[in-house]
């Protein structure tokens, strides 16, 4: 099976572009702090709506209790949330994180025992 590239089209590429730029404009204007906010809100999302396409019934109160270390009791629940504050600790868009920070040894070894299955 091949992957699908999309055929180029200039109006789609204008749209992508211009929706960056507004974007980008508007994260300047904010604070750190609503910007931040705002990243944590969309962190979230886009754990969910990947989880959702995955075939994961993770709801985003799981997920936001996972960030809070609060787990649920039951152990496949347990487990989506726990496989939910990976996935959103690996990404490489936080602050302070560098650019292939989840390549490293440490993160490979600290997600393999997030991940583990308990016996």
């Amino acid at each position: 099976m091949k992957p699908i590239i999309p055929v180029e089209n200039k109006d789609l590429t204008d749209l992508a572009t211009n929706l960056v730029a507004k974007a980008c404009g508007l994260a300047a204007r904010l604070s750190p702090a609503l910007r931040g906010s705002i990243g944590d809100l969309v962190r979230s999302m886009n754990c969910y709506y990947s989880n959702l396409i995955e075939n994961h019934n993770t709801t985003l109160i799981h997920i936001d209790r996972a960030l809070k270390n609060d787990f649920a009791k039951e152990p496949e629940q347990r487990k989506l949330q726990l496989e939910a504050k990976a996935d959103i600790e690996a990404g490489n868009d936080r602050p302070g994180r560098e650019p292939g920070s989840v390549l490293t040894t440490e993160f490979i070894l600290a997600a393999s025992r997030v991940l583990r299955p308990r016996s």
